[in-house]
């Protein structure tokens, strides 16, 4: 792992190999954008994903980072989605704490709802697993640039068509 100092921080981080060019792989992720309908709250969250990829080449692990972060999007997505519709987002306890449904659970309201395409069932299934294999300490921040690509940009997709 890069050990930032006060020389290398600005220069890419060795785990990329070749070295890339900073301003094609900032193009790369800057290129992905939402849709203004999509919520200010769920925007913000992409927008992070989207940072911690950028600066991605300086230091790796923060490609771990902004990929998590487009999962949480996502997540975020469902949730004001379904709050939109006046679906429930979560549940009280017998002290009266509000918890969150899971992504899982929002996923099916909106699907029973008929709010999410068919084709994108998939997709979003495959976020909500991914969800939590991205954050595994396992993986120890071991993503590449494709992958970041991908993520951001299916991301970016699936939320521009929630709420289309």
């Amino acid at each position: 792992m890069k050990s930032l100092n006060a020389s290398n921080w600005l220069a890419p981080d060795p785990a990329w190999s070749p070295e890339p060019r900073p301003a094609q792989w900032r193009d790369d992720f800057v290129a992905i954008a939402l849709g203004p309908q999509v919520p200010a709250e769920v925007a913000g969250l992409f927008e992070s994903a989207r940072a911690s990829l950028v600066y991605g080449v300086f230091y790796a692990p923060l490609v771990a980072v902004g990929v998590e972060q487009c999962y949480w999007a996502l997540e975020a997505g469902l949730r004001a989605r379904c709050a939109r519709q006046d679906l429930p987002v979560s549940v009280q306890d017998r002290q009266g704490k509000d918890h969150a449904l899971s992504f899982s659970h929002n996923l099916r309201q909106l699907q029973d709802q008929g709010l999410i395409a068919e084709a994108d069932a998939p997709l979003w299934r495959q976020a909500g697993e991914l969800k939590d294999w991205v954050a595994s300490p396992r993986l120890g921040g071991a993503l590449g640039r494709e992958h970041a690509v991908i993520a951001l940009g299916r991301a970016a997709e699936l939320l521009n068509r929630l709420f289309a």
